[in-house]
């Protein structure tokens, strides 16, 4: 076999490797909790050696903000592709709030655990931090499209991006404390004909395009 041929394929199988301990986190983090999870757990979930998964991921906190990565890396490629299929950003943000309300629900506290694990711990800000401003660049740049504006000269695609993304997570937050009982959708309508305002009339005090 040539070096050519073996290169590619151990490539393949490290990233299949790599892609099964991400995976294999996301769970175990969910279960435990970042704190309580260790990487021996994730290393036989994964069904690797421990020695295996440091080759991949220096820390836990390496491979939780993978797990962050890879959430923003979906994010972006569902709006891609909703933006390519002409669903208008806040169409998209409003579907993407149900789905995860779906989620919640259906698995119940594990989610709750994953979605705080990077909030809830100092040192996984800045993957969090990270994983936040992604977010917004991604839907800054889908209601720019949508407006057909320059979101460099027209701040009103940021704003209405910064608002859905933070309030979101307030929104979330809330209901979740509250035992899922409060009304997740009405939160999130409200927001978005917030960001609906934003969008058509401005911010007082700062001038909106003509």
């Amino acid at each position: 076999m040539s070096t050519a041929i073996a290169f590619p394929r151990r490539a393949a199988a490290k990233a299949r490797t790599r892609a099964r301990i991400e995976a294999a986190a996301s769970r175990i983090f969910a279960e435990l909790g970042y704190q309580d999870a260790t990487m021996a757990a994730i290393a036989e979930a994964a069904d690797v050696h421990v020695t295996t998964l440091f080759t991949h991921f220096r820390s836990k906190r390496d491979l939780l903000g993978a797990v962050a990565a890879a959430a923003g890396d979906w994010f972006e490629t569902a709006a891609a592709a909703r933006r390519a299929e002409g669903v208008p950003a806040l169409m998209f943000w409003r579907d993407l709030v149900a789905r995860a309300a779906e989620a919640y629900e259906r698995d119940g506290a594990a989610q709750l655990v994953l979605g705080r694990a990077l909030t809830g711990e100092p040192e996984l800000l800045p993957a969090w931090i990270a994983h936040q401003r992604r977010q917004v660049a991604v839907m800054t740049a889908y209601i720019a499209g949508d407006l057909g504006v320059d979101a460099a000269t027209d701040r009103r695609p940021q704003m209405a991006a910064a608002m859905l993304v933070a309030g979101g997570l307030m929104a979330f937050d809330a209901w979740l404390v509250s035992g899922r009982t409060g009304d997740l959708m009405g939160e999130n309508a409200a927001l978005l004909a917030a960001a609906e305002a934003v969008l058509r009339d401005g911010v007082p005090g700062i001038a909106t395009p003509q």
